[in-house]
C-alpha cells in the first residue's frame, strides 16, 4: 500500500472535524451514551470490564469513529497503600531515603530504573486493560506525566546509595525506560494507540501523540508568551513525528485551574459562578478551537489542573465542517518587510556580543566551560538599531549549530528590560537538539506595550554553538486559515483586529449565548481607579485577575471606565469574590456618557460567589465612555473586582457574510 492512500485511510477512519475531545469526565460505566457519543475521543477512568464492553457498544452504535482510551498507571502513582502490588523499595526516592511525592502530596513515583518494578508496572497495566484492548473494547491508553527527566523534582537516589544521582546520566537513562515501557506495551497490544502527557519530542516515536495541558501550550497564547502560529507548528511537529495513526489532544485551560490551593480538589473548591465564568469565556475557547483545528489534533476547554473532564459544548464544537480540505495556510496582509538579513560572512550590525561570544568566519561562536555557569546572555540585538515594534507581528528564523549540547540549557526569546522577563518574554524556546545537529528557530513574536525588545540567546552551564544565519521580518497584519468540506476555520494571532475577506459568502453558525463584543476591565487594568482606603488583596481567591479590592469604611469608590467597541445594548456584570463578611449593600451606578442619569443597582456582596452578577443594562454608541461606579457602604466590607459588558449582538447570528473582522487573539468558524 502507497503512503498516500495510507494517509487516506487514516484519515478517513478519525472522527470529521471539529475534533472534539473530553479528559477524565466520565468512566465506563457511564449510560449517558447520547452524551459521550457526541465526541471524537474520550480519555476515560478504570472500570471493569464487562462495564467497558457495554459503553464502548452503546456509544460506537452511535458514534462509530469514536476512540476511547483508558487510563493506564506509569509516573503518577497515587498512595502506596492502595498499591498492594508496588514493593516498597520500587518507589522513587531522596537521598535521604524518603519517597518522593508531588501534586500536593499525592502523587508517588515509580523507580523505574529498576527491571523488576518496570516488569510489574507493565503488567499491571495488563491486569486492568489486557481483556478490552485484545477484544477493540477500548482503542489504547493514556498515561499522565510523563516526565522525561528522573530529576525534575529534585535529587534522586535511585541505587539505594544514600548520595544523590549524577543529574545528567540518570535522566537519560530515565527518558530510555519511559521509551521503553511504551514499547512494551506496543508489542503487547499492537494496534493500541498510546498518549501520554507532559513527554517531549524525543517520545514521540514510542507514541501515538502528546497531551498538551494549557500551561505548557494554549494557554500561552492567550497569556502573550507564544504566538498562535508557533502553537500550531508545535501542535503539527507532533502530529508527524508521532506514531500513526497521530491522537494529540490540546486544551484550552483556564488561570483559575493553575492556582495552588485547589490542585488536586476539583469541583469542590470551584464555586457554581465561577464554572459559569470560566465557561462563558468564548474567546479563550475559540482562540484554543481554531487553533488546534488548523491541524488534525483534538480539542478541549477545561479548568485545567483544578478540574478535567467538563461536559461543555458549544456552537463551534457542533459545525459540520466534515474533512479537511488541506493544511492551514498562513494569509499575510500587505507584503512582508525584512528588517535584518543576516549570514555568516556578513557584519554583525544590530547584533550585540557578550563575553562568551565572538564573530568568527564561520560564523557567531558561542563558548563557555564552565558548566556551573548560571544563565547569561550570549547574543542580543541592540533595540535602538533594531526595532520591533509593539503589537507588530515578526517572523523571526535563525540556524545555530550545536557544536557541544549545552550541560544545562540553550534558550532563544524576544525579552523587554523595561516589561520584565516574567510577564513579557515572546517566542521562548529551548534548545532541543544534539551535538553536530542544526537547531533551527523559525517563530512569529508580537511585542508587547515596549518599545526596548532585544531578541536574545541565553546559555546555561557549559555548551558550545554556532549562530549561522538570523532573519527578522515584519509580518504587518496575518491569520491562518484553513478550509473544510463543510466551512472554514480563521484564526487571528495578533493583539490587535484583523480584517480577512472569503472569497465567497459563507454563513456565520447560530448561537444564542456567545456575545459578540465582550469588554472586561480589572481593579489591575488602566480604566481602573479608587478613591479613598481601598486595600489590594493578593491572596488567591475566588475573583478576576492576580487582585481585587477592599474597602471597610462606607464612601470610598471605585470606577470602571470602558469605550463601547459597537453601537448596541450592553448587559453590565461585576465579578463578587463573596463572603458573610462582605457588604450586604454595596451600591453601583452605570453612567453612559451620553445618558442623563445612571442606571443604579445594590448588590449583596455576601451572595458572591467568584461569577458575574448583573448590574444592569444601557444602550451605548460606537466609542462612547461608560463608567460604572462602585461606592462602598452598607453592613460589611465592600470589594471592588471587575466589571465585564456584553453585547446584544450575538457572535454567531447565522448571518452570510464575505469578510469578517477577526478580535483579538481570536478565531471563527464559518460554514458554506
Amino acid at each position: 500500500m502507497n503512503l498516500l492512500l495510507s494517509l487516506a485511510l487514516l484519515a478517513a477512519s478519525a472522527a470529521p472535524f471539529p475534533r472534539i475531545a473530553n479528559l477524565w469526565g466520565m468512566t465506563a460505566a457511564s449510560t449517558d451514551y447520547d452524551r459521550w457519543a457526541r465526541y471524537g475521543m474520550l480519555v476515560m477512568g478504570s472500570a471493569p470490564p464487562q462495564a467497558w464492553r457495554r459503553f464502548s457498544s452503546e456509544v460506537r452504535r452511535r458514534n462509530p469513529s469514536i476512540r476511547l482510551l483508558g487510563t493506564g498507571q506509569f509516573m503518577n502513582l497515587s498512595d502506596p497503600r492502595s498499591m498492594p502490588w508496588m514493593k516498597d523499595e520500587w518507589f522513587l526516592r531522596r537521598p535521604d531515603g524518603s519517597i518522593i511525592r508531588w501534586w500536593d502530596d499525592q502523587i508517588v513515583l515509580p523507580n523505574i530504573l529498576r527491571d523488576d518494578c518496570l516488569d510489574a508496572l507493565v503488567e499491571n497495566v495488563a491486569r486492568e486493560y489486557d481483556a478490552v484492548l485484545k477484544e477493540g473494547v477500548a482503542d489504547g491508553l493514556f498515561f499522565d506525566s510523563v516526565v522525561g527527566r528522573a530529576t525534575w523534582l529534585g535529587d534522586v537516589d535511585t541505587d539505594h546509595d544514600g548520595r544523590a544521582d549524577p543529574a545528567a546520566e540518570t535522566d537519560a537513562r530515565w527518558h530510555a525506560r519511559q521509551c521503553l515501557f511504551f514499547d512494551r506495551l506496543r508489542a503487547r497490544w499492537p494496534k493500541a494507540l498510546i498518549l501520554a502527557n507532559d513527554v517531549d519530542l524525543a517520545h514521540a516515536p514510542h507514541l501515538h501523540g502528546r497531551l498538551f495541558e494549557g500551561l505548557p501550550l494554549l494557554q500561552r497564547v492567550t497569556d502573550g508568551d507564544l504566538s498562535g502560529m508557533d502553537a500550531v507548528k508545535e501542535m503539527q511537529t507532533w502530529l508527524t513525528a508521532s506514531l500513526q495513526p497521530p491522537v494529540t489532544f490540546a486544551i484550552m485551560t483556564h488561570p483559575l485551574g493553575y492556582q495552588g490551593w485547589r490542585v488536586g480538589r476539583g469541583e469542590r473548591v470551584t464555586t457554581k459562578g465561577e464554572t459559569e465564568r470560566v465557561r462563558r469565556d468564548f474567546r479563550r475557547m475559540r482562540a484554543g478551537l481554531t487553533m488546534v483545528l488548523m491541524t488534525d489534533a483534538y480539542f478541549a476547554t477545561d479548568f485545567g489542573t483544578t478540574w478535567y473532564g467538563l461536559p461543555w459544548r458549544y456552537a463551534e464544537y457542533e459545525a459540520p465542517l466534515g474533512n479537511a480540505l488541506g493544511p492551514a495556510r498562513e494569509v499575510t496582509l500587505g507584503k512582508p518587510i525584512v528588517k535584518l538579513a543576516w549570514q555568516t560572512g556578513k557584519p554583525i550590525g544590530p547584533m550585540v556580543l557578550d563575553a562568551a561570544a565572538r564573530a568568527t568566519p564561520l560564523g557567531i561562536q558561542v563558548r563557555c566551560a564552565d558548566p556551573e555557569s548560571g544563565w547569561q546572555r550570549v547574543i542580543g540585538t541592540n533595540p535602538r538599531k533594531l526595532d520591533i515594534k509593539p503589537g507588530k507581528a515578526y517572523r523571526i528564523e535563525a540556524d545555530c549549530l550545536v557544536v557541544r549540547k549545552p550541560t544545562g540549557a540553550l534558550q532563544f526569546n524576544a525579552r523587554t528590560a523595561a516589561g520584565g522577563w516574567q510577564s513579557h518574554d515572546k517566542g521562548r524556546a529551548l534548545c532541543n537538539v544534539g551535538d553536530g545537529e542544526t537547531w533551527r528557530i523559525d517563530t512569529v513574536v508580537v511585542p508587547d506595550a515596549f518599545d526596548d525588545y532585544s531578541i536574545e540567546w541565553h546559555l546555561l552551564g557549559a555548551g558550545e554553538f554556532r549562530l549561522t544565519r538570523f532573519r527578522v521580518t515584519l509580518l504587518d497584519e496575518c491569520y491562518l486559515r484553513r478550509d473544510f468540506e463543510g466551512g472554514i476555520a480563521l484564526f487571528n494571532p495578533l493583539p490587535t483586529p484583523v480584517r480577512a475577506k472569503l472569497g465567497a459568502a459563507m454563513r456565520r453558525l447560530r448561537d444564542t449565548t456567545a456575545p459578540r463584543y465582550v469588554v472586561e476591565v480589572d481593579d489591575g487594568d488602566v480604566g481602573f481607579s479608587a478613591r479613598g482606603a481601598w486595600e489590594r488583596i493578593s491572596e488567591e481567591g475566588r475573583y478576576v485577575g492576580s487582585t481585587h479590592r477592599r474597602a471597610l469604611k462606607p464612601g470610598s469608590r471605585a470606577d470602571w471606565v470602558f469605550s463601547a467597541p459597537s453601537s448596541d445594548r450592553y448587559s453590565l456584570y461585576a465579578c463578587i469574590p463573596g463572603g458573610q463578611a462582605l457588604s450586604d449593600g454595596a451600591s453601583y451606578a452605570i453612567r453612559p456618557a451620553s445618558a442623563p442619569r445612571a442606571v443604579t443597582a445594590v448588590v449583596n456582596q455576601r451572595t458572591g460567589d467568584g461569577g458575574w452578577v448583573r448590574l444592569g443594562g444601557v444602550s451605548l454608541k460606537v466609542g462612547e465612555r461608560c463608567r460604572v461606579t462602585l461606592t462602598s457602604g452598607g453592613v460589611g466590607a465592600t470589594v471592588a473586582d471587575a466589571v465585564r459588558a456584553e453585547s446584544t449582538a450575538r457572535y454567531n447570528d447565522g448571518a452570510t457574510v464575505r469578510e469578517v473582522t477577526i478580535p483579538p487573539v481570536d478565531g471563527v468558524v464559518l460554514l458554506r
